[in-house]
């Protein structure tokens, strides 16, 4: 399926041709693309309805012109754009790497050398922003990515010419709560390069700590510590506390100078950090000298998202004998890894969301468990079935293809489903393997698609992005007579019931949504619902909720009749952030950007309860779920755990990693916690696991795994198995001892488990299915 708003094959803006999509914001949609000559580059194209605006068109050309005007080596340079297009766009640099924020979350608190060198870095930039006459307005850890050449200052996006007041309105506030300076909140004065250097302050303070200066809380509660209360900078070291303290001093006047900032940081001898670990294997993703999938971290205004694809990983390591012609030999094998990277340009984000799905034919066969080997079709993909072992713990089978061959894995009820792209790059494909011994039970194919999420509900593999009919699971046959899914400006599905509900969307806001029966494929139902977000589903009711606005409605999923309308979200100001089900309450749990926690019944809509300035609301993905009666409230640095029936905070908050990390994505992409026997289960550190307590919010156990963590943890009886990785590690659930671990040939990028054992994709290459700990 092609990119509705990218029309054409090769799909190209101005010089630069696209190759895959990155990712998505408020704004607007983030692609990998090439010049002409060759180079990789980040481009950012803004949404249909925001560039209808004239005022946002208009700050789309400032910010493409003033983030042209800087050059620097410690920011991300603006290649090319094109305000007055159709589709306006800006190209810059792609800057593999982590963001601070997430680099602070794995690594911890970055030692005094260390923070110095990042303030010089930051310091070198801020200078090259002022040379261009602009003021960068929203420094903050998020903006600040580690790549392996050294940080880089990125998202000009509401940067602003010194001077210039002309572009808001009255009254409005630009920039993070928690890093913007006293005068950028009470208009007290304008806004100079003194703005940055106190958001400057307020990034070294968290890379030293870890926390934020001004703390957590509402967006109300950190403009008021930033104007009124002094920050908390306990744990500060005592070698930077000063320059921290005069760069966060109230008044402009009162802070250095960014020049002063440069030369209290400057230091010629300072180490080469970001090349040590862990840092070097959160950016790199790998050791240097041994091939396999990468990781790249590209910016959109909140969003980071990519991974590369694999070289093959299963390929024998043997020392070799001294040879002359090893380091040319080596770049080869190094520039024929970038080429690969160029020219397969689809680039996946890990978990279920599949990138480049399918069409209509359909391949059935199982294949020769016995024989291993091959199994190809004229229009299937070619995967590689070897044969292991029945022994506890053992390989039982593997799956390998080329590098990029396979990019998602899912498992239900003894099937394993792949998907990844054909070699032609133009179709792509979904498998259905048996669990016990990787045969082949079907397989589709079909043209290429967008990314979205797949699940499988009652037996039927829901995959609307593939142009296809509802699909039972064992046969691969379309359910019923109905037309198939229309792929086309897919948006979101769900499903609710017995009903599968997705929504399409055109070049307005308006969406339609289609309702289909999910064990007959028989046509329900079709409606227009304006602007709303993917609903949140409870019994046969769903909560549609605008993306714009405070509008939500109680939905019949059968009759698509309106329940009710909930009005609770008065102030114009205050969006939903994240919504969940609460089924033992009968509730739905409804966060805001203001903080607010909304509890409303899923029957009446009326309100529950709510708790006001509560819970903090940080940049980074947010989900609501729920763990044996206790909400659950995750965002992008604390797990919560709240009362369903008066949403009353039950424990403290526990640093995790993230959402994306750590609840895995459920039945129609909806995210929800990992639960098992009374636990919770999440990554507090990029290489610790934790068992919390649901109800008190107790660690139960901590295991410091070695790796980074990029998946979520998958129970099955009373086995959690973890991938940090290379390695699988296999914990008893009730005090975490380790009954097993399992090094792997590449980074594990997909995990699955049933009763037999667990399932590892690697990199986007290979799959491999283990014996569990008990055979």
């Amino acid at each position: 399926m092609t990119d509705p708003l990218l029309p054409g094959d090769p799909a190209t803006l101005g010089s630069v041709r696209l190759l895959g999509r990155l990712g998505a914001g408020g704004m607007g949609r983030v692609y990998l693309g090439r010049t002409t000559g060759g180079r990789l580059v980040a481009v950012k194209t803004v949404h249909a309805h925001l560039a209808a605006e004239p005022q946002f068109r208009e700050r789309f050309r400032r910010e493409a012109a003033a983030a042209r005007a800087v050059t620097g080596a410690h920011t991300a340079a603006v290649l090319d754009a094109d305000p007055a297009s159709p589709v306006p766009w800006l190209a810059t640099a792609y800057l593999p790497g982590v963001t601070l924020r997430r680099a602070v979350a794995a690594a911890g608190p970055l030692e005094v050398p260390v923070v110095r060198s990042l303030g010089a870095a930051l310091a070198e930039a801020l200078t090259s922003i002022h040379g261009a006459g602009l003021v960068h307005r929203d420094l903050k850890p998020s903006n600040v990515l580690i790549t392996a050449e050294g940080p880089r200052v990125i998202d000009f996006g509401i940067a602003r010419a010194l001077g210039d007041h002309g572009m808001t309105r009255a009254g409005d506030i630009i920039g993070t709560p928690g890093f913007i300076a006293p005068e950028q909140i009470t208009d007290s004065g304008p806004v100079t390069a003194a703005a940055d250097v106190f958001a400057l302050g307020a990034v070294l303070a968290f890379a030293a700590t870890g926390r934020n200066p001004f703390g957590d809380g509402t967006v109300a509660i950190l403009l008021y510590r930033a104007v009124h209360e002094e920050p908390d900078l306990d744990g500060v070291p005592a070698e930077i506390r000063a320059l921290v303290t005069g760069c966060l001093d109230k008044e402009p006047a009162g802070r250095p100078s960014v020049g002063a900032v440069l030369e209290r940081t400057a230091d010629p001898r300072a180490a080469l950090w970001w090349r040590e670990e862990p840092l070097r294997s959160l950016i790199r993703g790998d050791e240097e000298d041994r091939p396999r999938e990468r990781t790249a971290v590209v910016p959109t205004k909140e969003v980071t998202a990519a991974t590369a694809p694999a070289p093959r990983p299963d390929k024998p390591r043997v020392a070799p004998a001294p040879n002359p012609d090893a380091g040319r030999v080596e770049r080869a094998e190094r520039a024929e890894r970038r080429r690969e990277l160029a020219r397969r340009g689809v680039l996946v984000a890990g978990g279920a969301t599949l990138t480049g799905l399918f069409g209509v034919s359909v391949v059935r066969g199982w294949g020769d468990p016995g024989a291993g080997g091959t199994v190809n079709s004229s229009d299937g993909a070619q995967l590689d079935l070897k044969n292991g072992s029945a022994k506890a713990g053992a390989l039982r089978w593997s799956l390998t293809a080329d590098p990029g061959g396979i990019d998602a894995l899912l498992l239900s009820g003894g099937t394993v489903l792949l998907h990844g792209p054909l070699t032609s790059g133009v179709e792509g494909y979904v498998r259905a393997c048996a669990a016990s011994d990787g045969a082949r039970r079907w397989e589709l194919t079909a043209t290429e698609g967008a990314p979205v999420a797949w699940c499988v509900a009652e037996g039927t593999l829901v995959a609307p992005d593939v142009g296809l009919s509802l699909v039972a699971l064992g046969s691969g046959k379309a359910l019923g007579k109905a037309d198939p899914f229309p792929p086309a400006a897919l948006r979101w599905t769900a499903v609710v019931g017995g009903t599968v509900i997705t929504a399409y969307q055109d070049d307005t806001d308006t969406k339609e949504l289609r309702a289909v029966d999910l064990r007959t494929g028989a046509s329900r139902w079709e409606l227009e619902r304006p602007g709303t977000q993917p609903p949140t589903v409870l019994g046969d009711t769903m909560l549609l909720a605008a993306i714009l606005g405070g509008r939500v409605l109680g939905v019949d999923a059968a009759s698509a009749g309106t329940l009710w309308s909930y009005e609770g979200l008065e102030d114009a100001e205050d969006q939903l952030l994240a919504a969940g089900a609460l089924p033992d309450a009968g509730n739905f749990a409804l966060l805001t950007t203001l903080g607010e926690l909304h509890l409303v019944g899923a029957r009446s809509g009326k309100r529950v309860a709510v708790a006001a300035d509560t819970f903090a609301v940080t940049p980074g993905a947010t989900a609501v779920g729920v763990a044996d009666g206790t909400g659950l409230l995750a965002t992008a640095g604390s797990l919560h755990g709240f009362d369903p029936d008066s949403a009353k905070p039950l424990w403290p908050p526990l640093p995790t990693l993230g959402v994306e990390t750590s609840w895995p994505r459920r039945t129609g992409g909806v995210r929800g916690p990992v639960t098992a026997g009374g636990l919770v289960l999440h990554w507090s550190k990029a290489d610790t696991l934790q068992a919390v307590d649901s109800r008190t919010g107790e660690p139960r156990w901590t295991r410091r795994l070695t790796g980074i963590a990029k998946v979520p943890p998958v129970v099955t009886g009373g086995t959690v198995y973890a991938a940090c990785g290379e390695v699988c590690t296999a914990l008893r659930l009730t005090d975490g001892a380790v009954r097993r671990t399992w090094s792997l040939p590449g980074i594990i990028d997909g995990l699955a488990a049933d009763a037999s054992g667990w399932y590892g994709r690697i990199g986007t290459s290979a799959v491999r299915a283990y014996n569990g700990v008990d055979g």
